[in-house]
């Protein structure tokens, strides 16, 4: 399941998880994003605190998702994914996207089988671990979301 916000305990909970901090970037700590086009998705297995979603308003018509699940809930990744799509498509958008750094070929395949398609790449768009990585830019149409 999944809830719209996130308690202040949980985010921290997330945040300071080593498991979904492996994937930051150098130059932007892994804190939570405070902006007006950013929030979060709490997700849920029955009472258990999951992990959560960050959702970026990109415009009108986009949104950019990003999981950030606790590894112990991996194996309900798929079901939860498909909830976190479900709640986004049920807002007046046309599209979500999600960026993937290279190298995270297990994130960009849990993307792929949620029904994302590979649209590009943007070339040396971060650092991690002091290498410079391309990031791939996945995405998914309502259209597409209503084949899924």
């Amino acid at each position: 399941m999944v809830t719209v916000g996130i308690t202040q305990q949980h985010l921290m909970e997330v945040y300071s998880d080593p498991y979904i901090t492996k994937v930051g970037h150098d130059h932007r700590p892994a804190a939570p994003i405070e902006h007006p086009n950013a929030m979060y998705l709490s997700a849920w297995v029955g009472n258990s605190f999951a992990g959560a979603f960050l959702v970026i308003r990109q415009s009108a018509v986009e949104l950019e998702l990003h999981a950030l699940l606790k590894k112990p809930f991996l194996k309900y990744s798929r079901n939860l994914g498909v909830a976190c799509l479900t709640w986004a498509f049920a807002q007046p958008i046309l599209r979500v996207t999600a960026y993937i750094i290279e190298g995270l070929e297990a994130a960009k395949n849990y993307c792929i089988k949620l029904g994302f398609k590979e649209e590009g790449r943007r070339r040396c768009a971060c650092v991690q671990g002091g290498i410079v990585k391309d990031v791939y830019v996945l995405g998914m149409t309502r259209q597409d979301w209503g084949i899924v």
